[in-house]
């Protein structure tokens, strides 16, 4: 296990640990009374005594795609504290990031530093991951179409920003050592074990730097690594993966063979992104036939500049694991809607993702074009998924 996963979470480890702790202790009390309230009986039906197993539960947060064109760079420019600040674009979501146990989203972009760039090659501000992690954001996924921007240094100089604020990763890699080492990503807490994998369709055409390492969908390559996470002894396989059509809200054939590919070779849960629209989502519990398995098509973009319809928003997507006698199972499922709010202050568009069912009716907030656009987005998103998913539900 890398040093980065042993070091799990800065923010959080005294927490889960604490969390755990008492846990443990409550359940120890809770055998004891138990045994103290259970009337006499004589030492051969003692056997007959209970056993209480520990149950534990565990929430995770998927979020879309994380862009940066230039407006947003430019909006995230402090002029009075000359530097560049992104804690107010996460700040009305950043209650549902950390309200999770473990939030993950797709980083599309590099951190390559200056000079700054948006389309089609992607170099954003440092501060944009000391935002993503004040705000909640766990995990981030790198490999994407945009993996190799800015060549080699950015690949490499993107994992040294998210290692040095403790932001774990996965999907590039600075050589194949690395990559040999910690895929896949291996997360233990709150006693659940979990292997998170990460890859992506292409780089765009751009050749992934000699030595550096960008995973991508290769069958053979991938039931390697599916059958490495089962072997890890894990409670589930997580695949966060970048594939489909840009712009198109159903799945396509390419992501339906490699979505039966993956949970074929023991993937438990597959989330996907790309489109930069919103795409169906299906949880199929478990049967005398087949194992359970859930499956987001696409998240939609978290945040970024595009405005044209359907692009404007996504999904936070929401998983409750359960944990009881040593076998783990989705308690459950739902989506929630966000939505981006660019309104003009200070003279430069600003961006803000909202929790769309919250501001659905707002009159304060918001003027009266952004309630039209919300609205729009709100019907258009609620219309595709009432209409395709399978036991996924909005959550209000």
């Amino acid at each position: 296990m890398t040093s980065a996963v042993t070091s799990l979470f800065n923010k959080q480890s005294v927490f889960f640990f604490l969390k755990k702790r008492i846990m443990q202790l409550t359940v120890v009390l809770s055998v004891a009374l138990l045994l103290a309230l259970l009337p006499y009986k004589s030492s051969e039906s003692s056997s007959q005594v209970p056993t209480l197993q520990a149950s534990h539960e565990l929430t995770l947060i998927f979020a879309g795609d994380i862009m940066q064109h230039m407006p947003q760079v430019e909006a995230a420019w402090n002029e009075d504290l000359g530097m560049y600040i992104y804690d107010s674009c996460f700040q009305y979501i950043s209650p549902w990031l950390t309200g999770a146990d473990l939030a993950i989203a797709n980083l599309e972009t590099t951190f390559d530093g200056k000079p700054y760039s948006g389309y089609p090659a992607f170099s954003s501000p440092d501060a944009l991951a000391t935002g993503m992690r004040n705000a909640g954001i766990d995990i981030a996924g790198t490999a994407n179409n945009h993996s190799c921007d800015r060549g080699k240094t950015g690949i490499v100089r993107t994992i040294g920003v998210l290692d040095s604020i403790g932001l774990l990763h996965m999907g590039t890699y600075l050589n194949a050592e690395t990559h040999s080492k910690s895929t896949p990503l291996i997360i233990n807490t709150k006693g659940f074990r979990l292997a998170f994998l990460n890859y992506t369709y292409g780089t765009n055409g751009i050749p992934v730097p000699a030595n550096t390492i960008v995973s991508l969908i290769e069958k053979e390559k991938m039931q390697a690594e599916l059958k490495a996470a089962h072997d890890s002894v894990v409670d589930l396989t997580i695949v966060f993966i970048h594939w489909g059509e840009e712009y198109q809200r159903l799945p396509n054939a390419f992501q339906k063979d490699i979505a039966n590919f993956l949970f074929t070779n023991g993937a438990d849960i597959i989330i996907g992104s790309h489109p930069h629209v919103l795409q169906p989502m299906e949880w199929h519990q478990a049967d005398s036939v087949s194992k359970e398995k859930l499956v987001v098509w696409s998240l939609g973009n978290f945040v970024s500049n595009q405005r044209k319809r359907y692009t404007d928003g996504g999904t936070l997507f929401s998983v409750s694991l359960q944990k009881e006698a040593g076998k783990t199972w989705i308690k459950d499922a739902g989506y929630q809607l966000t939505w981006v709010y660019n309104p003009i202050q200070k003279n430069k568009k600003q961006y803000y993702i909202l929790p769309a069912a919250r501001y659905e009716n707002d009159t304060l907030l918001l003027d009266k074009q952004s309630q039209s656009d919300l609205k729009t987005f709100i019907t258009d998103s609620r219309e595709l998924l009432d209409a395709n998913n399978f036991m996924v539900k909005e959550i209000k």
